[in-house]
């Protein structure tokens, strides 16, 4: 039980930290667009150490945020926007669904098309960020301590049950 109060306590004093960084509702939802922007570009992973490049030379920039759109974009979800990709470069670039000619082909309609879907999925998360950045402000909801509230009854449930 030593062991879970230790760790309890680290999590909501990382949580305290990230919901005490000091950014404008603004900066949380651009910082959330551009991780959508670049989480949904086929970076093959790569996507991750330029979200760490990002963080270090903007000072505006939420880790969080950029973090949470890894959530959004998971690797379950990733393969089907690559085939949307694929299949919309191919719309545009030759007026015809995609039926790949060559793998050369492929990435070419892959580019053209993730661009697109990337740059319309980043304009929506920002507003989508933005406005629940508000709501969340608005509301001065108590996330950490509800957070804690849960892990309380959670760890009364084990204890409970032992």
């Amino acid at each position: 039980m030593l062991h879970l109060n230790g760790l309890k306590h680290k999590v909501l004093t990382e949580l305290k930290k990230a919901f005490e960084e000091h950014h404008t509702d603004k900066e949380i939802a651009f910082s959330f667009s551009i991780g959508v922007f670049i989480t949904a570009l086929p970076t093959l992973g790569l996507g991750l150490l330029l979200f760490v490049v990002l963080a270090k030379v903007f000072a505006s920039i939420s880790k969080l945020a950029l973090l949470a759109s890894v959530v959004v974009l998971n690797p379950l979800i990733k393969p089907l926007f690559w085939v949307t990709s694929i299949n919309l470069g191919a719309v545009i670039l030759t007026r015809e669904l995609a039926f790949t000619r060559s793998p050369e082909t492929a990435i070419t309609y892959l580019i053209v098309g993730n661009l697109i879907i990337a740059a319309i999925s980043s304009v929506i998360a920002y507003f989508f960020a933005l406005k629940a950045v508000r709501k969340y402000r608005a509301e001065d909801v108590e996330v950490v301590e509800e957070i804690d509230n849960v892990i309380e009854e959670k760890s009364k449930e084990l204890e409970d049950k032992n």
